[in-house]
Parts: C-alpha cells; sequence; structure tokens
C-alpha cells in the first residue's frame, strides 16, 4: 500500500497513473487541506471548489497553470495583495494567457471570443465535424483495429479547430506536428517554461490575422482579426495571436481526452455500449457521466489575493490553492455512489470539468458537440468496439498509460479492436 503522506501530487507516477485513491486519502482529511511537500492546499470539495471558482475578487487565476510549482516572484505582505499581484503578473509564467487573466480583463478578451460559439455558428460547424470525423473512421475501418488517441482524438480534434480557425488545409501538417499531445511544462529549478508551443505558433497565426485586417474575408479568422474589446479598443494582432494559439491547442487537448475516456469506458462496459446503440439519446448523458468520471482536467490554481477562511480552514494572502477535479467530481456530499459510472445520474451537468464562474470553458459547447458527434458516428460504423487483450491486458489486469502531466489527464494510447459495419 502507498504511503501517501510522502507522495507528492504533481510528479507521483503512481499518482498520475491512478490518483483516485490518493484523492480519497485527501478526502478523508477534509475539503480542504494542506499538502505537506507543497506549498499548496488541495480542494477535493464540491462547495469549496464552487466557491474558489465563482469568487475572483478573492482568488486569483494569475497561477492557474504554473500553481505551486514556480516562486512567485514577490513575497506576500498584508491581508490583500492584489497590488502586489498586478505589479508583479509578468513574472509569473503562463500569466499572459487569458486563462490566466482576472476580472476585468479576462471578460475584455472572453468578449473577443465569444462571437466564435455562439449557437448559430455551432450549428454550421456539426456538419464539418460530422465530415472530419468520417473521413477520419475511413482510415482504419477496414482495418478492424485502431490506436484511437493518435489515430482519431488528437486529429479529429484538431481539425475541428483549424477548421473554426479558417487554417488553410495545406498548413494543417505543420499544426498537427506541433500540438500532437504536447504540453507546457514547468521547469521548477528554472521557474520558466521548458517548452512552450503558444509562443512557438502564435507568428503564424498572427500572419493570417495580419492577412485578415488588410484583406477581410467571410470566415471566422476575420472576425477575430477585426474584433474590438468592448470599450471600442483594438486588441494588437499579439494579442489575438495568443488567443488563437490557446484556444487550438486547449481545444485539440481537452476533447481528446474526453474521446479517449468515453471510449475506455465504452470498450470496457459492453452493457453501456449496447444501450447507447439501441438508444442513442442516451449519448449526451454519456459525454456528461465521461466528464465527470475522469475528466480531461486534473488541476487548476488559484491563488488566494486577501485572507479568507474556506472550508473552516483560514488561507492567508499568498496561499496557492489547487483545485482537483477529479476528486470533486467524486465527492460523495454531491454525487451519489460517485466511484459509479452511471447513465441518468440526476444533475449530470453539475460536475467542474469546464470550471465554473467567469472561468467556465467558452468551448465546452464545443467539445460536447464534437464528442457527442463524433461516438455517434463511431457506433454506427464500429461494431463490437473493445479494449485490445493483447496491447491493455485482460479485463481485470488492465494497463494504460496516462500523459505525465499535473494539469491535464488522459491516455497516452488506446488500442481497440471492433467489427467493421
Amino acid at each position: 500500500m502507498a504511503d501517501f503522506e510522502t507522495l507528492d501530487y504533481f510528479t507521483d507516477q503512481d499518482i498520475i497513473e491512478n490518483p483516485f485513491p490518493y484523492y480519497e486519502f485527501l478526502r478523508a482529511k477534509g475539503p480542504v487541506w494542506r499538502l505537506p511537500q507543497r506549498n499548496t492546499v488541495a480542494i477535493t470539495g464540491y462547495e469549496e471548489a464552487l466557491e474558489i471558482y465563482r469568487n475572483s475578487d478573492v482568488f486569483s487565476s494569475i497561477n492557474v497553470t504554473a500553481g505551486p510549482l514556480t516562486p512567485l516572484g514577490f513575497e506576500p505582505e498584508g491581508s490583500d495583495i492584489s497590488a502586489l499581484i498586478d505589479k508583479h503578473r509578468p513574472e509569473i509564467p503562463l500569466s499572459d494567457r487569458m486563462i490566466s487573466k482576472d476580472p476585468p480583463e479576462h471578460g475584455r478578451y472572453r468578449a473577443l471570443l465569444s462571437r466564435m460559439f455562439t449557437p448559430s455558428r455551432l450549428r454550421d460547424i456539426d456538419v464539418h465535424i460530422a465530415r472530419l470525423a468520417s473521413q477520419l473512421i475511413d482510415g482504419f475501418v477496414d482495418k478492424g483495429e485502431v490506436e484511437v488517441i493518435k489515430m482519431f482524438g488528437v486529429p479529429f480534434s484538431g481539425m475541428v479547430i483549424a477548421n473554426l480557425l479558417s487554417v488553410p488545409d495545406e498548413d494543417l501538417p505543420w499544426f498537427e506536428s506541433r500540438f500532437s499531445g504536447a504540453l507546457p511544462t514547468i521547469d521548477e529549478k528554472e521557474g520558466a517554461l521548458k517548452h512552450d508551443l503558444f509562443h512557438a505558433v502564435s507568428p503564424k497565426l498572427a500572419e493570417y490575422l495580419e492577412d485578415r485586417r488588410a484583406n477581410p474575408r467571410d470566415d471566422v479568422m476575420t472576425e477575430l482579426a477585426l474584433a474590438k474589446f468592448p470599450d471600442g479598443e483594438t486588441p494588437t494582432i499579439d494579442d489575438l495571436a495568443m488567443l488563437a494559439a490557446f484556444l487550438f491547442t486547449a481545444g485539440q487537448d481537452t476533447t481528446a481526452r474526453l474521446l479517449g475516456t468515453a471510449l475506455q469506458v465504452m470498450g470496457d462496459r459492453h452493457d453501456l455500449q449496447e444501450q447507447l446503440r439501441a438508444d442513442r439519446s442516451l449519448i449526451p448523458d454519456f459525454v456528461e457521466e465521461s466528464l465527470r468520471f475522469d475528466g480531461p482536467v486534473k488541476t487548476s490554481n488559484r491563488l488566494v489575493r486577501k485572507d479568507t477562511v474556506l472550508g473552516g480552514v483560514p488561507l492567508s494572502a499568498g496561499t496557492t490553492v489547487s483545485l482537483l477535479n477529479g476528486a470533486i467530481n467524486r465527492d460523495p456530499r454531491r454525487f451519489e455512489d460517485p466511484q459509479s459510472f452511471r447513465l441518468g445520474r440526476p444533475k449530470l451537468r453539475e460536475h467542474v470539468a469546464f470550471a465554473r464562474g467567469a472561468h467556465t470553458c467558452i468551448g465546452a459547447p464545443l467539445a460536447r458537440s464534437e464528442a457527442n458527434i463524433a461516438i455517434n458516428l463511431l457506433l454506427d460504423r464500429l461494431g463490437n468496439i473493445r479494449i485490445s487483450d493483447e496491447k491493455h491486458g485482460p479485463p481485470g489486469q488492465r494497463s494504460f498509460s496516462q500523459e505525465p502531466h499535473y494539469i491535464l489527464r488522459g491516455l497516452q494510447e488506446l488500442h481497440m479492436t471492433f467489427e467493421p459495419l
């Protein structure tokens, strides 16, 4: 039995592969508990998480990605460090991303993207989503087996975002070679990024945006290029390029991992698979339960900007809190029998897989649509979908490798067999 008292949540390989026993260890300590190995407080409680997500006046998103893995760059002083956060923001890794900005600045940037996710636009793109999924399935349907992460999930979600952003077809290989499975990683010794693909692709996206400002077209990239902040100010091309890069990477990573979880469950639960085949109206519920059961976002961090009390625990300004979404979504105070995968669970969308509050994932409707369409088409084309015993071991003794990262959770590979229909 693992000695959970000594394990580091952010780096330990056993926790990366299977964090759920560790989550229960933390839960026994309470919904808010300081990790002994890191200068951070772990959040496993649902209500406590909602309070953090919804209260950006007390909890800053400046360290949402960096968390406790890099120093703040300043010494917190006093009961309110809001001014220090503003002063030192440029020194925090990834703090230039929209996801790391706080209101009202966050709202200004979010408004630039909001027009890309209107209900009418999502309805229009559904046709393209189905076409892209069908093209990828065509490539392996006759083989009777497929590794679905790299052969389907990653290219599918990447091409959907590329289509949304009007990326030229000839440039798709360039983007795919840079985004597949790539995440920014903090070098703890240097306190900086080991690699940052957002900046790597931003120049190319900036070229598209510059061209659209000079030569407008009837596409989404032109809308973004010509967008203005709510106060009428024109954003810089660099600002817009970073937004587009964030959308591209975040949209691809999370959706590919969501599909991995859904197909993993489907491959081992033939009863569920047959239910979905017989009644396709159950697929949206299946997607929501996949998000709750083992969602793609593993950790989200916040910085306490004002002295507060959370779950009965005093938190001083300057404290990092780490929201462990996988634990929060299995809080038994909120979800009955949380360790079980259950269709028809009441209030399915109460999970926090897409966060809450001002930082609720703006692409959540698109991710849901992608998953629903993809699962429908896979069920149309593939019969008797199973996890490969040869690659992952027999039922009850399965072996899977997870992405070695503290932010996102997802399978590196998922080999499946099926009967072509």
